[in-house]
């Protein structure tokens, strides 16, 4: 049994070059009021190694050594092997700032509430940093402010109200418990948006953090260029679907809109995907991305959003899907490509 009002919960996969950072930034918060669950999923390198070797020096760390389910089973597995008030999730590439955790405690009000900050984007190759915030402005929302301005706009936006990343938020405990049964194996991109938006439709409270870049997401090379997914539209279609009930299940008055919104956007994820193969998964690109649009109404589901985009890839994106010649794709596939600096 915990004792401690935070439990901080890392899935851990081999992360051996990342891990000690990762540990060492919260077991040097400046509050030292939290519990570290480190969740070995069957790691192959010395990743389960080093969360002993941090247990042995460290009581507030508890180590689960587990057979490989994946990110969505470890992370929930961790939420079970604590009974802590409040929960926060931590990716084991990623790090935090030591004074996040009592910041974001000093916020806390006992309501069902999550409090957030911000991040900031760390490309080690070339030492460069972005910082990103959430789509409302900080401050406190509850009540009719709660309603209208997070909850009533929560998906279906270029810039999300409110990041849809489950790491970066302090959250009731119960808002994790209470919505664990939407989280599905089938989804394993966008998963986050699962547990985040039913916790936040049933959040009482929400706090914006000002000025609070305290959660490092590491951004590697490799990740530059994702490699082809074949299953990625199958992927979309399901969270789409889930997306939808979550939102009818917790009363949003125009849920069904809303998840057509946000598919548009789940949409052009999968069109990258699309425009991004190369080599051998080139083959039958031009014609497989006219498929897709013409099977998903692409025509259409463009109309949804008649306000200006922001993100040059989706305004190229949206101009392609509004009529899906073989031409324009072969286009835009061009200078996305191009672009993303793909050869």
């Amino acid at each position: 049994m915990s004792e401690k009002t935070v439990a901080v919960i890392v899935p851990v996969y081999n992360s051996e070059s990342a891990l000690i950072r990762c540990i060492d930034s919260v077991l040097g918060q400046t509050d030292p009021d939290l519990q570290l669950i480190l969740l070995d999923d069957g790691s192959t390198d010395r990743s389960g190694e080093l969360c002993d070797h941090a247990a042995q020096k460290d009581s507030r760390v508890k180590v689960i050594h587990k057979d490989n389910e994946g990110l969505l089973a470890t992370w929930i597995r961790g939420v079970r092997e604590t009974d802590a008030p409040y929960l926060c999730f931590l990716d084991s590439d990623d790090y935090l700032e030591t004074e996040m955790l009592a910041a974001m405690k000093a916020r806390l009000s006992g309501k069902k509430e999550i409090i957030c900050c911000s991040y900031t984007i760390d490309r080690e190759w070339n030492g460069t940093q972005e910082k990103k915030r959430h789509g409302a402005a900080p401050g406190e929302y509850v009540g009719a402010d709660l309603e209208e301005k997070i909850k009533n706009r929560i998906l279906g936006n270029e810039i999300r109200t409110v990041i849809s990343s489950r790491c970066m938020k302090l959250f009731s405990r119960a808002l994790i418990e209470e919505n664990i049964s939407y989280c599905d194996k089938r989804i394993p991109i966008g998963e986050d948006m699962v547990i985040t938006t039913p916790a936040i439709l049933d959040a009482e409270r929400i706090v914006i953090m000002p000025d609070a870049y305290f959660y490092h997401y590491t951004f590697v090379r490799e990740s530059m260029v994702h490699s082809y997914n074949p299953r990625l539209l199958e992927n979309m279609r399901l969270l789409r679907d889930k997306l939808s009930r979550i939102l009818t299940d917790k009363g949003i008055a125009d849920a069904d809109q809303m998840a057509k919104r946000e598919y548009l956007f789940l949409f052009f994820q999968e069109m990258k995907n699309e425009l991004r193969r190369t080599g051998e998964n080139a083959k039958g690109a031009v014609k497989d991305i006219q498929k897709i649009c013409l099977e998903e109404r692409s025509d259409q589901l463009a109309a949804l959003y008649p306000e200006k985009l922001t993100d040059p890839s989706y305004r190229l994106i949206l101009w392609m899907m509004r009529r899906p010649s073989v031409l324009r794709i072969m286009v835009i596939r061009a200078v996305f490509l191009l672009q993303q600096g793909i050869k």
